[in-house]
């Protein structure tokens, strides 16, 4: 039998604003307790808050969890590249 292209999965849980867990992490571009910036299986996420900090991050297997004050996440659909600072203050 031919192989199978398996896609992986990119998973967001958020408890109350202040607990964030995720899988499908690729790459950590920045984390600043105000700013996070990630490449994720399902493109580029922006996360947006106040005294956040990586609890839990393991690339290997995709996965970084995040506690502090989560305000936003933007998704952009472009999988590769880097962050624009352009694109930060829209």
């Amino acid at each position: 039998m031919g192989e199978v292209n398996k896609a992986k999965t990119h998973k967001v849980v958020m408890d109350n604003r202040n607990s964030l867990s995720m899988t499908g992490i690729s790459k950590v571009t920045s984390i600043d307790p105000d700013l996070v910036l990630l490449v994720t299986e399902q493109g580029k996420l922006k996360i947006i808050g106040k005294n956040m900090q990586a609890t839990n991050l393991d690339l290997d297997k995709g996965i970084l969890d995040l506690t502090g004050n989560i305000n936003s996440m933007i998704y952009s659909g472009d999988k590769e590249g880097a962050f624009s600072i352009k694109g930060l203050f829209k």
